[in-house]
């Protein structure tokens, strides 16, 4: 039997290394809130890295490894990565702020088993130290590479002794162009909590959208399909009430789920309406999803802290509560005037 050879491999590329500044701190602040927005960035991270024709060969917490195939990629990767993230931070306090340092270089290293190491995964590692929080720090070598195609603001740090590597190395830092500010909120706007809420509700069915898209589904159905597997046998009637969409939207939901396959309907008991349940696509599609649910959630309210989102989240369900008693009592009401002797004058 042929084993796979773990000789290792040396190749030229241009290596991106990056961490989290300030990680330890940010951790011990709120341990969970910093989870939550590093999930958020690392979407973002890993995204580009791919786009940009990059692989990701390791990540450990807090730190990235990426190689590309050339030094102009690998640098428009990290400009872009850092433009978008401050793009993020710009809505969260600045000691909740997680910024990224980034160094790139190009060079010589070793692959083994995907692995990557050597001379300028190091270089790079060391680049990535000297970084300002929310700035790229290249080697001339990078450099040399991209000074004609990227335009770059420099500023030249001159030779840089750095641990473990015997000659001191260029290094030039990068400022990343400052984000666009934030539109502000029309007056009218902020003066009503209800153009709030709705205008938090587009964003999270924009959201929704691109989510769904992955699988060929609406906005509406990503979580339609979680409703299903939460509530086996709930019919349409009820699904639309679950999700506050009209019933005829909920019918309409439920067909189109049941056309790919991710739920079947039969007859319920009373046999007039269906009966609704996932099937195994329908529930590796939604374990599929929710991931990618749970990161956009995360994006939406980065800019809150864990209590914050605490109190957010009670303050939800109280006024959702208090909204579904008051439709329960209306839609009861009616009845209750056309029995007997309590019919209205007419």
């Amino acid at each position: 039997m042929n084993r796979p050879s773990m000789t290792a491999q040396r190749h030229l590329a241009a290596f991106l290394c990056a961490d989290v500044a300030g990680y330890t701190r940010l951790m011990a602040s709120d341990e969970r809130a910093t989870l939550r927005l590093l999930a958020a960035h690392r979407e973002v991270t890993d995204r580009e890295i791919v786009q940009h024709g990059g692989r990701i060969a390791n990540t450990a917490g807090d730190s990235i490894l990426a190689e590309f195939p050339s030094a102009p990629d690998a640098v428009q990767c990290a400009l872009t990565i850092q433009e978008r993230i401050a793009a993020i931070n710009d809505a969260v306090p600045e000691e909740r702020r997680i910024l990224f340092r980034i160094g790139v270089h190009v060079g010589e290293a070793m692959v083994r088993g995907g692995d990557l190491f050597g001379n300028g995964v190091n270089v790079a590692a060391r680049l990535q130290s000297l970084a300002l929080p929310g700035t790229i720090c290249l080697s001339a070598s990078a450099y040399e590479y991209v000074r004609r195609l990227v335009p770059l603001d420099i500023e030249d740090l001159g030779p840089q002794r750095v641990k473990n590597l015997d000659e001191p190395i260029q290094a030039l830092l990068v400022h990343p162009a400052a984000p666009h500010p934030a539109k502000a909120i029309p007056l009218v706007h902020s003066h009503f909590e209800f153009h709030l809420i709705r205008r938090v509700h587009l964003l999270c069915m924009q959201a929704l959208s691109e989510i769904g898209e992955t699988a060929g589904l609406t906005g509406i159905d990503v979580p339609a399909l979680a409703s299903i597997i939460d509530e086996p046998g709930l019919n349409p009637h009820r699904l639309a009430e679950r999700l506050g969409i009209k019933p005829a939207a909920g019918q309409r939901c439920a067909t189109r789920l049941a056309q790919r396959g991710l739920i079947r309907r039969s007859r319920s008991s009373d046999r007039r309406l269906w009966a609704l349940n996932a099937t195994p696509a329908g529930v590796e599609t939604r374990l599929r999803l929710r991931a990618a649910v749970r990161t956009a959630q995360d994006r939406i309210l980065a800019p809150l802290s864990e209590s914050e989102r605490s109190l957010l989240k009670g303050l939800l369900v109280r006024v959702i509560e208090a909204s579904a008693g008051r439709t329960s009592g209306e839609r009861k009401e009616p009845h209750r005037l056309r029995s007997g002797h309590d019919r209205p004058d007419r």
